[in-house]
Protein backbone atom coordinates (compact mmCIF):
# COMPACT_ATOMS: atom_id res chain seq x y z
CA UNK A 1 0.00 0.00 0.00
CA UNK A 2 1.29 3.43 -0.88
CA UNK A 3 4.04 2.24 -3.24
CA UNK A 4 3.38 5.06 -5.71
CA UNK A 5 2.69 7.72 -3.08
CA UNK A 6 4.60 10.98 -2.98
CA UNK A 7 5.89 12.19 0.43
CA UNK A 8 2.83 14.37 1.06
CA UNK A 9 0.37 11.59 0.27
CA UNK A 10 2.27 9.09 2.41
CA UNK A 11 2.41 11.46 5.38
CA UNK A 12 -1.29 12.32 5.11
CA UNK A 13 -2.24 8.63 4.93
CA UNK A 14 -0.19 7.79 8.02
CA UNK A 15 -1.65 10.70 9.98
CA UNK A 16 -5.23 9.77 9.02
CA UNK A 17 -4.64 6.16 10.05
CA UNK A 18 -3.16 7.30 13.37
CA UNK A 19 -6.04 9.70 14.06
CA UNK A 20 -8.44 6.78 13.58
CA UNK A 21 -6.38 4.66 15.98
CA UNK A 22 -6.49 7.49 18.56
CA UNK A 23 -10.28 7.62 18.35
CA UNK A 24 -10.70 10.66 16.09
CA UNK A 25 -13.86 10.64 13.97
CA UNK A 26 -14.07 11.22 10.22
CA UNK A 27 -10.41 12.16 9.56
CA UNK A 28 -9.87 13.51 6.03
CA UNK A 29 -7.22 15.44 4.15
CA UNK A 30 -7.73 19.14 3.43
CA UNK A 31 -5.49 19.48 0.38
CA UNK A 32 -5.75 23.29 0.18
CA UNK A 33 -4.36 23.72 3.70
CA UNK A 34 -2.37 20.47 3.74
CA UNK A 35 -3.95 19.48 7.02
CA UNK A 36 -5.99 16.61 8.39
CA UNK A 37 -9.38 17.56 9.78
CA UNK A 38 -11.32 15.40 12.21
CA UNK A 39 -14.05 15.60 14.88
CA UNK A 40 -15.78 18.39 13.01
CA UNK A 41 -13.53 21.44 13.45
CA UNK A 42 -10.31 19.93 14.85
CA UNK A 43 -7.26 20.37 12.60
CA UNK A 44 -3.78 18.86 12.41
CA UNK A 45 -1.53 21.07 10.20
CA UNK A 46 1.06 18.95 8.39
CA UNK A 47 3.52 21.40 6.81
CA UNK A 48 5.99 21.43 9.71
CA UNK A 49 5.76 17.67 10.18
CA UNK A 50 6.53 17.14 6.48
CA UNK A 51 9.62 19.32 6.74
CA UNK A 52 10.83 17.72 9.97
CA UNK A 53 10.50 14.18 8.56
CA UNK A 54 11.87 14.82 5.06
CA UNK A 55 14.84 12.47 5.54
CA UNK A 56 13.23 10.03 7.98
CA UNK A 57 13.13 6.29 7.35
CA UNK A 58 9.76 4.55 7.18
CA UNK A 59 10.12 3.36 10.77
CA UNK A 60 11.18 6.80 12.04
CA UNK A 61 8.37 8.44 10.09
CA UNK A 62 5.76 6.21 11.72
CA UNK A 63 7.24 7.01 15.13
CA UNK A 64 7.17 10.76 14.41
CA UNK A 65 3.58 10.55 13.21
CA UNK A 66 2.47 8.58 16.27
CA UNK A 67 4.02 11.13 18.63
CA UNK A 68 2.73 14.13 16.65
CA UNK A 69 -0.85 12.87 16.46
CA UNK A 70 -1.03 11.80 20.09
CA UNK A 71 0.36 15.05 21.50
CA UNK A 72 -1.46 17.38 19.11
CA UNK A 73 -4.85 15.70 19.49
CA UNK A 74 -4.43 15.93 23.25
CA UNK A 75 -3.56 19.64 23.09
CA UNK A 76 -6.49 20.30 20.73
CA UNK A 77 -8.90 19.39 23.50
CA UNK A 78 -10.53 22.30 25.33
CA UNK A 79 -8.91 22.56 28.79
CA UNK A 80 -11.42 21.43 31.36
CA UNK A 81 -9.87 23.11 34.39
CA UNK A 82 -7.90 26.19 35.32
CA UNK A 83 -4.53 24.44 35.68
CA UNK A 84 -4.79 23.03 32.15
CA UNK A 85 -5.93 26.35 30.70
CA UNK A 86 -3.43 28.63 32.44
CA UNK A 87 -0.34 28.05 30.22
CA UNK A 88 -2.43 28.45 27.06
CA UNK A 89 -3.93 31.86 27.85
CA UNK A 90 -2.97 34.83 25.66
CA UNK A 91 -4.29 38.41 25.54
CA UNK A 92 -5.61 39.74 22.23
CA UNK A 93 -6.63 43.22 21.07
CA UNK A 94 -9.97 43.70 19.34
CA UNK A 95 -11.99 46.75 18.20
CA UNK A 96 -14.65 47.93 20.63
CA UNK A 97 -17.43 46.72 18.31
CA UNK A 98 -16.02 43.16 18.15
CA UNK A 99 -18.67 41.86 20.54
CA UNK A 100 -21.61 43.67 18.88
CA UNK A 101 -24.66 41.46 18.94
CA UNK A 102 -23.32 39.12 21.61
CA UNK A 103 -25.42 38.68 24.75
CA UNK A 104 -24.46 41.26 27.36
CA UNK A 105 -21.39 40.18 29.28
CA UNK A 106 -20.80 37.01 27.26
CA UNK A 107 -17.10 37.53 26.53
CA UNK A 108 -14.50 38.57 29.08
CA UNK A 109 -13.13 41.94 27.95
CA UNK A 110 -11.85 45.27 29.21
CA UNK A 111 -11.02 48.61 27.61
CA UNK A 112 -7.27 49.23 27.31
CA UNK A 113 -7.07 51.99 24.66
CA UNK A 114 -9.71 54.28 23.15
CA UNK A 115 -12.09 52.02 21.19
CA UNK A 116 -9.78 49.01 21.64
CA UNK A 117 -10.50 46.15 24.05
CA UNK A 118 -8.39 43.40 25.55
CA UNK A 119 -9.82 39.89 25.44
CA UNK A 120 -8.27 36.57 26.42
CA UNK A 121 -8.02 33.46 24.25
CA UNK A 122 -7.06 29.87 24.87
CA UNK A 123 -4.28 29.17 22.38
CA UNK A 124 -4.57 25.74 20.78
CA UNK A 125 -2.57 24.29 17.88
CA UNK A 126 -5.19 24.80 15.19
CA UNK A 127 -7.38 27.57 16.56
CA UNK A 128 -8.10 29.99 19.39
CA UNK A 129 -11.13 30.18 21.65
CA UNK A 130 -12.16 33.44 23.29
CA UNK A 131 -12.67 33.15 27.04
CA UNK A 132 -16.17 33.93 28.32
CA UNK A 133 -17.54 34.85 31.72
CA UNK A 134 -19.18 31.43 31.84
CA UNK A 135 -15.81 29.77 31.30
CA UNK A 136 -14.02 31.58 34.12
CA UNK A 137 -16.96 30.72 36.36
CA UNK A 138 -16.33 27.04 35.65
CA UNK A 139 -12.61 27.55 36.26
CA UNK A 140 -13.36 29.22 39.59
CA UNK A 141 -11.12 32.27 39.02
CA UNK A 142 -11.76 36.00 38.84
CA UNK A 143 -11.21 38.22 35.76
CA UNK A 144 -8.08 39.93 37.11
CA UNK A 145 -6.42 36.54 37.57
CA UNK A 146 -7.23 35.54 33.99
CA UNK A 147 -5.93 38.80 32.49
CA UNK A 148 -2.78 38.65 34.62
CA UNK A 149 -2.07 35.06 33.59
CA UNK A 150 -2.55 35.87 29.90
CA UNK A 151 -0.17 38.82 30.10
CA UNK A 152 2.38 36.79 32.02
CA UNK A 153 2.33 34.17 29.26
CA UNK A 154 2.63 36.90 26.64
CA UNK A 155 5.81 38.18 28.30
CA UNK A 156 7.50 34.86 27.51
CA UNK A 157 7.09 35.34 23.75
CA UNK A 158 7.60 39.09 23.24
CA UNK A 159 11.00 40.15 21.95
CA UNK A 160 12.31 43.46 23.24
CA UNK A 161 14.17 45.69 20.81
CA UNK A 162 17.84 45.12 20.04
CA UNK A 163 19.56 48.54 20.41
CA UNK A 164 22.20 47.52 17.86
CA UNK A 165 19.63 47.21 15.04
CA UNK A 166 19.55 50.94 14.26
CA UNK A 167 16.55 53.09 13.37
CA UNK A 168 14.97 50.96 10.66
CA UNK A 169 11.18 50.69 10.66
CA UNK A 170 9.99 47.40 12.14
CA UNK A 171 7.10 45.57 10.48
CA UNK A 172 5.81 42.33 11.95
CA UNK A 173 3.06 40.25 10.33
CA UNK A 174 1.54 37.45 12.39
CA UNK A 175 1.38 34.18 10.45
CA UNK A 176 -0.18 32.37 13.39
CA UNK A 177 0.66 32.19 17.08
CA UNK A 178 3.02 35.17 17.42
CA UNK A 179 0.43 37.60 18.87
CA UNK A 180 2.39 40.60 17.57
CA UNK A 181 -0.31 43.22 18.08
CA UNK A 182 -0.71 42.04 21.68
CA UNK A 183 2.91 43.01 22.34
CA UNK A 184 1.64 46.53 23.07
CA UNK A 185 0.29 45.05 26.31
CA UNK A 186 3.69 43.84 27.52
CA UNK A 187 5.08 46.50 29.91
CA UNK A 188 8.38 47.77 28.62
CA UNK A 189 8.20 46.28 25.13
CA UNK A 190 7.44 49.51 23.26
CA UNK A 191 9.68 51.48 25.63
CA UNK A 192 12.56 49.13 24.71
CA UNK A 193 12.66 50.73 21.25
CA UNK A 194 13.67 54.10 22.71
CA UNK A 195 17.35 53.10 22.90
CA UNK A 196 17.23 51.82 19.33
CA UNK A 197 15.66 55.00 17.95
CA UNK A 198 17.15 57.57 20.32
CA UNK A 199 13.64 58.97 20.81
CA UNK A 200 10.18 57.83 21.81
CA UNK A 201 8.92 54.98 19.60
CA UNK A 202 5.57 54.98 17.79
CA UNK A 203 3.62 51.80 17.04
CA UNK A 204 0.75 51.15 14.63
CA UNK A 205 -1.66 48.19 14.59
CA UNK A 206 -3.92 48.72 11.54
CA UNK A 207 -5.26 45.16 11.66
CA UNK A 208 -5.21 42.33 14.16
CA UNK A 209 -2.16 40.70 12.54
CA UNK A 210 0.16 43.62 11.69
CA UNK A 211 2.46 45.73 13.85
CA UNK A 212 4.71 48.63 12.80
CA UNK A 213 7.23 50.51 14.97
CA UNK A 214 8.84 53.78 13.83
CA UNK A 215 10.78 56.64 15.49
CA UNK A 216 8.78 59.68 16.61
CA UNK A 217 11.33 62.33 15.61
CA UNK A 218 10.97 61.91 11.82
CA UNK A 219 7.87 63.93 10.87
CA UNK A 220 7.97 62.89 7.21
CA UNK A 221 8.18 59.20 8.13
CA UNK A 222 5.34 59.59 10.62
CA UNK A 223 3.13 61.35 8.07
CA UNK A 224 3.85 58.61 5.53
CA UNK A 225 2.88 55.91 8.02
CA UNK A 226 -0.31 57.67 9.08
CA UNK A 227 -1.41 57.63 5.42
CA UNK A 228 -0.31 54.01 4.95
CA UNK A 229 -2.00 52.84 8.13
CA UNK A 230 -5.28 54.63 7.38
CA UNK A 231 -5.42 52.99 3.96
CA UNK A 232 -4.68 49.56 5.42
CA UNK A 233 -7.16 50.05 8.27
CA UNK A 234 -10.02 51.15 6.04
CA UNK A 235 -9.54 48.37 3.47
CA UNK A 236 -9.41 45.27 5.66
CA UNK A 237 -12.09 43.15 7.27
CA UNK A 238 -9.76 42.52 10.23
CA UNK A 239 -9.20 46.14 11.20
CA UNK A 240 -7.97 47.10 14.66
CA UNK A 241 -6.95 50.77 14.86
CA UNK A 242 -5.62 53.58 12.63
CA UNK A 243 -4.16 55.38 15.63
CA UNK A 244 -0.52 55.60 16.64
CA UNK A 245 0.66 54.46 20.06
CA UNK A 246 3.65 55.70 22.02
CA UNK A 247 4.95 55.81 25.60
CA UNK A 248 4.48 58.75 27.94
CA UNK A 249 6.95 60.00 30.56
CA UNK A 250 5.92 57.17 32.89
CA UNK A 251 6.46 54.49 30.25
CA UNK A 252 2.73 53.91 29.83
CA UNK A 253 1.48 53.09 26.33
CA UNK A 254 -0.93 55.83 25.18
CA UNK A 255 -2.38 57.03 21.89
CA UNK A 256 -0.07 59.46 20.10
CA UNK A 257 -2.66 62.26 20.10
CA UNK A 258 -2.40 62.38 23.91
CA UNK A 259 1.24 63.48 23.73
CA UNK A 260 1.10 65.25 20.34
CA UNK A 261 -2.44 66.66 20.05
CA UNK A 262 -1.24 69.19 17.50
CA UNK A 263 -0.02 66.51 15.08
CA UNK A 264 -2.41 66.46 12.08
CA UNK A 265 -1.82 62.77 11.43
CA UNK A 266 -2.74 61.73 14.95
CA UNK A 267 -5.78 64.03 14.98
CA UNK A 268 -7.10 62.55 11.76
CA UNK A 269 -6.38 59.00 12.91
CA UNK A 270 -8.45 59.57 16.05
CA UNK A 271 -11.34 60.84 13.92
CA UNK A 272 -11.12 58.00 11.39
CA UNK A 273 -11.10 55.50 14.25
CA UNK A 274 -14.22 57.00 15.82
CA UNK A 275 -16.02 57.19 12.47
CA UNK A 276 -15.37 53.55 11.54
CA UNK A 277 -16.37 52.15 14.93
CA UNK A 278 -19.60 54.13 14.79
CA UNK A 279 -20.17 52.94 11.21
CA UNK A 280 -20.05 49.33 12.40
CA UNK A 281 -22.41 50.15 15.24
CA UNK A 282 -24.73 52.08 12.89
CA UNK A 283 -25.22 49.04 10.66
CA UNK A 284 -25.93 46.77 13.62
CA UNK A 285 -28.23 49.20 15.46
CA UNK A 286 -30.20 49.98 12.31
CA UNK A 287 -30.98 46.27 11.94
CA UNK A 288 -32.00 46.07 15.60
CA UNK A 289 -34.33 49.05 15.20
CA UNK A 290 -35.91 47.42 12.15
CA UNK A 291 -36.48 44.16 14.04
CA UNK A 292 -37.94 46.02 17.02
CA UNK A 293 -39.92 48.39 14.76
CA UNK A 294 -38.29 51.47 16.26
CA UNK A 295 -38.41 54.53 14.04
CA UNK A 296 -35.22 56.50 14.67
CA UNK A 297 -32.47 57.58 12.30
CA UNK A 298 -29.16 56.06 13.44
CA UNK A 299 -26.80 58.91 12.64
CA UNK A 300 -23.24 58.37 11.47
CA UNK A 301 -20.02 60.09 12.51
CA UNK A 302 -18.12 61.82 9.71
CA UNK A 303 -14.58 63.19 9.56
CA UNK A 304 -14.54 66.88 8.68
CA UNK A 305 -11.63 69.22 8.02
CA UNK A 306 -11.89 72.44 10.03
CA UNK A 307 -9.72 75.49 10.58
CA UNK A 308 -8.57 73.89 13.85
CA UNK A 309 -7.85 70.44 12.43
CA UNK A 310 -9.81 67.25 11.69
CA UNK A 311 -12.93 66.75 13.79
CA UNK A 312 -15.78 64.25 13.98
CA UNK A 313 -19.26 65.59 13.27
CA UNK A 314 -22.81 64.25 13.26
CA UNK A 315 -26.12 65.78 12.14
CA UNK A 316 -29.15 66.65 14.24
CA UNK A 317 -31.88 67.34 11.69
CA UNK A 318 -35.22 69.04 12.25
CA UNK A 319 -38.24 66.75 12.09
CA UNK A 320 -36.24 63.55 12.53
CA UNK A 321 -36.03 61.21 15.51
CA UNK A 322 -32.24 60.74 15.79
CA UNK A 323 -29.90 58.39 17.62
CA UNK A 324 -26.70 60.43 17.74
CA UNK A 325 -23.10 59.29 18.16
CA UNK A 326 -20.84 61.25 20.49
CA UNK A 327 -18.72 63.37 18.17
CA UNK A 328 -16.61 66.51 18.50
CA UNK A 329 -19.25 68.64 16.80
CA UNK A 330 -22.98 68.49 16.13
CA UNK A 331 -24.31 70.12 12.95
CA UNK A 332 -27.86 71.45 13.33
CA UNK A 333 -29.80 71.31 10.05
CA UNK A 334 -33.18 72.91 9.43
CA UNK A 335 -34.79 73.40 6.01
CA UNK A 336 -34.21 76.88 4.66
CA UNK A 337 -31.44 77.75 7.14
CA UNK A 338 -27.68 77.26 6.90
CA UNK A 339 -26.35 74.68 9.37
CA UNK A 340 -24.57 75.76 12.51
CA UNK A 341 -22.03 73.76 14.51
CA UNK A 342 -21.84 73.32 18.28
CA UNK A 343 -19.29 71.42 20.33
CA UNK A 344 -20.76 68.21 21.73
CA UNK A 345 -20.06 69.15 25.36
CA UNK A 346 -22.15 72.30 24.92
CA UNK A 347 -24.95 70.37 23.19
CA UNK A 348 -25.10 67.87 26.04
CA UNK A 349 -25.07 70.58 28.70
CA UNK A 350 -27.69 72.80 27.06
CA UNK A 351 -30.15 70.08 25.98
CA UNK A 352 -29.68 67.81 29.00
CA UNK A 353 -29.61 64.72 26.78
CA UNK A 354 -28.37 61.52 28.41
CA UNK A 355 -26.50 58.52 26.99
CA UNK A 356 -28.47 55.39 26.14
CA UNK A 357 -27.92 52.26 28.19
CA UNK A 358 -25.94 49.33 26.82
CA UNK A 359 -24.27 50.95 23.81
CA UNK A 360 -20.51 51.24 23.31
CA UNK A 361 -19.51 53.55 21.68
CA UNK A 362 -22.07 55.71 23.46
CA UNK A 363 -25.15 57.16 21.73
CA UNK A 364 -27.92 59.63 22.57
CA UNK A 365 -31.57 59.30 21.52
CA UNK A 366 -33.10 62.68 20.58
CA UNK A 367 -36.69 62.13 19.37
CA UNK A 368 -37.43 65.74 18.46
CA UNK A 369 -35.87 69.03 17.40
CA UNK A 370 -35.05 71.16 20.48
CA UNK A 371 -37.54 73.83 21.59
CA UNK A 372 -37.03 77.34 20.20
CA UNK A 373 -35.41 78.66 23.39
CA UNK A 374 -32.91 75.79 23.48
CA UNK A 375 -32.11 76.29 19.79
CA UNK A 376 -31.26 79.92 20.48
CA UNK A 377 -28.92 78.89 23.30
CA UNK A 378 -27.27 76.36 20.99
CA UNK A 379 -26.89 78.95 18.27
CA UNK A 380 -25.28 81.32 20.77
CA UNK A 381 -22.65 78.63 21.44
CA UNK A 382 -22.06 77.83 17.77
CA UNK A 383 -18.56 78.05 16.34
CA UNK A 384 -17.11 78.75 12.92
CA UNK A 385 -15.31 75.77 11.40
CA UNK A 386 -13.98 77.49 8.27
Amino acid sequence: MGGNENPKERLARLVIERVQNEGGSDPRLDTSAFAVRYDGNAVLPLDHLLRDTADASELDLESHVAHFVATTMSSNEWPGNWNDALPRLRPVLKPSTYTLGSPSGLLLSRRVFPLVDELVVVDMPAHREVVSWETIGKWGVDPSTVFAAARSNLATITQHADPTKGRATQRLVDKGGQYFTSWLLDPGWLESHRRRFGCAPVAFVPDVDTLYVVPSDDSALLAKHFRLIEDQYTHTSRSLSPQAYTVDDKGTVVTFDQVRPEDPGSSRARCVHIAKEYAAQTSWLTRQYELDRISSDVATAAVKATSFGPRTVTIWADGVDCTLPQTDLVAFYRDGSPPFYVQFEDVSSITGMRPMDGLDPVRYRVPTWPPAGIVEQLRAHSISID
